[in-house]
């Protein structure tokens, strides 16, 4: 692994105070839910292109929402999809704090909330797939860069220039041409192995997912892999920060703010 699958940290921190100004939406022909940001008017024109976000754990919630509506005042059409067929991961209490031995995150994403609705790549993969099919057959657009936050980074790797989700399936457009990855979860060597595409990382100085060996481990790889990367390093952050971070810590606020300009960068650049 380069990431340690989910655990305490990814289901505590803070929701964020807004209004969503995007719309929810069904993609046609199937039965996911999306969260669909469009730019506004003043945005700055960014053509033929469109970002996926891949959530944490929570999925289609209000700090998923705000941001995606920062990517899309970027300039960007941002689709965030439903990828736990209706069943994020359920607080108890806001932000409630999960033992790390706990195994109630395990057994979410093996089994589902009621056992019988299981959030493996198996069932991940083909929403994915059908939300950049979505995104390149009903907006046009032609390159596709995504955003991925803890849980959700695993699906940015697995699809990144034709990785091992898109190369699984049939249609040779179900692929992500630029990733960005915060605080990521779930990824294995081999997945980021077989990615092929320019690849941003935002990782927080205390993580128990994405540890400083892991993170080491994920520079060796990108280095021998030869393609275009970067990671960002954030001090006095915790696994999270991108998107659940203490609105009241200077900290947060200001590395949540440098992640999300790290992201829109590399896209500028890249996407």
């Amino acid at each position: 692994m380069t990431s340690k699958p989910p655990a305490a940290c990814c289901a505590s921190g803070h929701e964020h105070e807004g209004t969503p100004a995007g719309t929810l939406i069904r993609i046609p022909d199937t039965t996911i839910s999306a969260y669909l940001a469009v730019p506004p008017p003043d945005a700055p024109p960014r053509p033929n292109t469109a970002i996926l976000f891949l959530p944490d754990i929570l999925g289609i919630w209000r700090n998923n929402q705000l941001l995606a509506d920062r990517f899309a005042s970027a300039g960007y059409l941002v689709l965030l999809p439903d990828l736990f067929n209706g069943d994020p991961f359920k607080l108890h209490k806001p932000f409630a704090v999960i033992h790390p031995t706990d195994d109630a995150l395990t057994d979410w994403a093996a089994h589902g909330s009621d056992g019988n609705n299981p959030h493996t790549t198996q069932q991940v993969d083909p929403i994915v797939a059908a939300a950049i099919e979505y995104l390149r057959s009903q907006h046009g657009t032609q390159r596709v860069g995504a955003v991925g936050y803890c849980f959700g980074a695993k699906s940015v790797v697995r699809f990144l220039g034709g990785g091992s989700g898109s190369s699984s399936t049939t249609d040779a457009s179900s692929k992500i041409d630029v990733g960005f990855l915060a605080h990521p979860s779930y990824v294995t060597e081999e997945e980021l192995w077989a990615s092929r595409g320019q690849l941003s990382i935002a990782a927080a100085e205390t993580d128990l997912i994405f540890t400083a060996e892991m993170r080491h481990r994920t520079e060796d790889i990108l280095r021998k892999k030869g393609e275009v990367w970067s990671i960002a390093f954030y001090s006095q952050v915790a696994h999270g920060f991108a998107v659940r971070g203490d609105p009241e810590s200077k900290a947060d606020r200001w590395a949540a703010h440098e992640a999300f300009g790290q992201a829109t960068r590399f896209f500028e650049a890249w996407l």
